[in-house]
């Protein structure tokens, strides 16, 4: 039996009264009305979680969380539209995750230079809307070049008081497989923007089973995670607009869009889904 962990009923409660207001009385820095406005959206979210008692005693760091209901203002506040316009309007970098017959996982290009010149050397919307459709196409930092993003990551700063991290994936509808186990050094916040995503999250595997892997890292560049060696989810679930899956640091967790030939998507049409991953940086120093 598959184990859905929910969000309590009063900090649901807190959550959908927080979302739907407006001021938070944060000062933030110059920027777009529409910047500041999402900012404030992804702030009263965060602080919600990050002020409840329960969240912080008996989640973080130690199970994953499903916030089943939407989040208000969550859904479609970044589309492809905004992918296309980021892609357009600056030279963004990203990178094509695709896994591989082994059981690991890979980045290739999303595009190849054409020229010389900045324009040949730029990354193009056309190989991004090519690249969903044959694996997952990584913007890693995001939020550090695209405004609107680096609104969602310092939303997140100030909430939790931590540095953070904002990374943007794109997979198309029909990818079955868009990532095989691993883990993440960082306590994730999972925000889905479009489309749907199929999320498993395991509890992690004994480290004595691999005394030379870093359990922070297990399932990326050389190390293999394979799902035999991993128990039931914790946690299975399909991702929609608007919902939050909380993932701790350290718990693996495999994501692949929702076939839509198989009578069980929840996108009609199926559309690519677009998830956004704020990754709370607890186990780094340096």
């Amino acid at each position: 039996l598959l184990l859905l962990l929910r969000i309590p009923l009063p900090l649901l409660l807190l959550l959908l009264l927080c979302s739907s207001g407006s001021g938070s009385g944060v000062d933030w820095p110059s920027a777009p009305a529409e910047n500041i406005e999402l900012a404030e959206t992804y702030y009263r979210a965060f602080e919600v979680l990050a002020r409840d008692a329960d969240f912080v005693a008996d989640v973080w760091a130690r199970k994953p969380l499903l916030v089943a209901e939407p989040i208000a203002g969550v859904a479609g506040s970044f589309t492809l539209d905004d992918v296309r316009e980021a892609v357009d309007s600056d030279f963004l970098e990203a990178g094509l995750g695709v896994p591989t017959a082994e059981g690991g996982w890979k980045m290739a290009p999303v595009s190849q230079p054409r020229g010389s010149s900045y324009e040949d050397a730029k990354l193009r919307y056309v190989d991004v809307a090519a690249g969903i459709e044959r694996g997952t196409v990584v913007f890693n930092s995001a939020g550090a070049h695209v405004p609107k993003l680096g609104a969602i990551c310092l939303a997140a700063l100030r909430a939790f008081g931590l540095p953070n991290c904002l990374n943007m994936y794109l997979t198309g509808p029909s990818v079955k497989q868009s990532a095989p186990p691993h883990t993440d050094k960082q306590d994730v916040f999972v925000l889905q923007m479009s489309g749907a995503k199929h999320w498993r999250v395991y509890e992690p595997p004994p480290p004595s089973r691999r005394p030379g892997s870093d359990p922070l890292a297990r399932g990326k560049g050389d190390d293999k995670l394979f799902l035999s060696e991993l128990g039931e989810p914790l946690l299975e679930t399909v991702l929609t607009p608007g919902q939050l899956l909380y993932v701790p640091a350290g718990f693996p967790h495999t994501t692949g869009t929702v076939d839509p030939h198989d009578g069980s998507h929840v996108c009609d049409p199926p559309e690519p889904s677009v998830g956004l991953t704020v990754g709370i940086d607890t186990h780094i120093w340096g």
